[in-house]
């Protein structure tokens, strides 16, 4: 553990005693992108050791802020702006030097793993970290091998050992990336939006962790929105909106605007999910699933699944980290293929025609998608992006195509971000720009994989009322979520998932 060795149930004689935190100064700090400043004359302090809430709305320049504090960002030219770590004595460290020891964590960072294919398995993706690499290379020493040991058992990955990145859910990659970081011995700990995803168990282990890395010598920072991602432990509080710091002091005396900020979605999270209500279907249903079982690693991710999804109906997938969401969405999709001896029938969908026209009928939203849609130079190209042809970014759309984008924008409610780049965009509303990019064309159905996760209280509640506008279209809705209260009202349907053992 950062700060002091971490503990195992063998002491490792060897192990390496881990630095301790680093200040950071931020004076006049500025960082413009796409024609704005993202961070706008910034001034913060972090003193070696402290531990920080980071909060603020979607867009509010959190996360830019955090790419800052972790070099990943280099300040505009500014009269009087300065970027300054020190040491626990007050002198100045050098940031190429530091670089190592300044670890981020986010959803950008854990996307680009599934962008390249980097596939590798769960310890040498914490091994990396050893040697502050994104890739392995060579061998590790023995050293290191214990390292990766000891983070394994203490962030509980000890049954994802041996399996691969890309097979395991979207919580569980966050957790690695978590380890990962811890690996690298960092004097700097930046968190960003780490509970996005995680079923109760998993918070729960993660509350752990973060009430271990309280105690220990290290810098860290964490970002959040919703209360319960608000740890207890983090002592200092950050508020910032529109790219400014508004306050930089101890939580508890916070002024209370923004210590209600990370609590106003409580109403909200407390209020009863929507009852799944029975409708009249008549028409061919969309798929129905004859005793399926899907394969991932050798490994049943789905077993004998019988399902139906009839005309008309709206279903919620719930389930624990693991169990198989993602994976049945991209077996609806078609991503994924039945083992031998299930069956799937596809509305309409021929087993020998190819099955890219189907999905163009029935299109799939998830969160590894946002880092694609960077490559961009508008929300509006990422958009049109939905349509096979318009994908190569030198294509160029007809007049049809682009009153097709601006319906399915109109639809998003975001006909206003059109020419906005997706670097200058919040992640709320590249989220929306990329639900905006599967209603283009008006599909059958839209598949969405936690389309809330990372959205702050606001953009929630107008992820929500764009997502009831879609099921009140005619567009079938199946959405795979942990909080049955992040559901629309029109969700007619629940499927629950059984936990699968690792």
């Amino acid at each position: 553990m950062p700060g002091e060795r971490i503990p195992a149930k063998k002491a490792d004689s060897s192990a390496r005693q881990r630095p301790a935190g680093v200040a950071v100064r931020l004076t006049n700090v500025s960082v413009r992108l796409g024609g704005r400043d993202v961070i706008d004359r910034a001034s913060l302090t972090l003193p070696a050791g402290s531990r920080t809430l980071v909060v603020g709305p979607n867009g509010a320049g959190k996360s830019e802020l955090l790419k800052l504090l972790a070099g990943q960002r280099w300040p505009s030219p500014r009269p009087g702006s300065e970027r300054r770590y020190e040491d626990l004595a007050g002198n100045e460290m050098a940031l190429p030097d530091l670089l190592p020891r300044l670890q981020l964590v986010s959803g950008e960072q854990q996307d680009r793993y599934e962008r390249y294919g980097w596939n590798f398995t769960v310890s040498t993706v914490i091994g990396t970290g050893c040697r502050g690499l994104v890739a392995p290379l060579g061998p590790l020493t023995g050293h290191e091998r214990r390292v990766v040991s000891n983070v394994i058992e203490q962030a509980g990955l000890e049954g994802l050992r041996r399996r691969r990145f890309l097979e395991l859910s979207y919580g569980e990659r966050r957790q690695v990336l978590i380890g990962r970081a811890l690996a690298a011995s960092p004097s700097l700990l930046l968190l960003d939006e780490i509970y996005n995803g995680l079923d109760t168990a998993h918070r729960g282990r993660l509350d752990r962790l973060l009430d271990a890395l309280c105690k220990t010598a290290l810098t860290l920072v964490v970002t959040a929105h919703r209360p319960a991602d608000a740890h207890p432990g983090l002592t200092r509080l950050v508020a910032i909106r529109d790219g400014r710091i508004r306050y930089d002091g101890a939580r508890n005396a916070a002024p209370r605007r923004w210590q209600r900020l990370v609590a106003t979605d409580t109403v909200a999270a407390r209020r009863a999910p929507p009852s799944a209500r029975r409708v009249a279907t008549t028409g061919q249903p969309l798929i129905t699933l004859h005793r399926v079982s899907v394969y991932r690693e050798g490994r049943a991710v789905i077993r004998q699944l019988n399902w139906q999804v009839g005309a008309h109906e709206h279903w919620a997938i719930s389930g624990a980290n693991g169990s198989g969401k993602s994976t049945l969405l991209g077996l609806v999709h078609g991503s994924f293929h039945a083992a031998l001896g299930g069956r799937v029938e596809r509305r309409r969908h021929g087993r020998s025609e190819p099955i890219e026209e189907w999905q163009q009928r029935v299109r799939l939203v998830a969160p590894d998608q946002h880092n694609g849609a960077l490559d961009y130079p508008d929300l509006r190209s990422v958009v049109l992006s939905g349509l096979p042809h318009l994908r190569r970014l030198n294509a160029r759309p007809s007049a049809a195509e682009m009153r097709a984008a601006s319906k399915a924008m109109g639809l998003a409610g975001i006909t206003r971000l059109a020419t906005r780049p997706p670097r200058a965009a919040s992640y709320g509303e590249r989220r929306l720009a990329l639900l905006a990019r599967g209603l283009i064309g008006q599909p059958e159905a839209i598949l969405l994989d936690e389309p809330l996760t990372g959205l702050d209280a606001g953009m929630r509640q107008r992820m929500l009322g764009v997502l009831e506008r879609v099921c009140r279209s005619g567009i079938q809705l199946i959405v795979a979520v942990h909080e049955r209260a992040d559901l629309p009202p029109s969700i007619t349907h629940h499927l629950s998932l059984p936990a699968r053992s690792a």
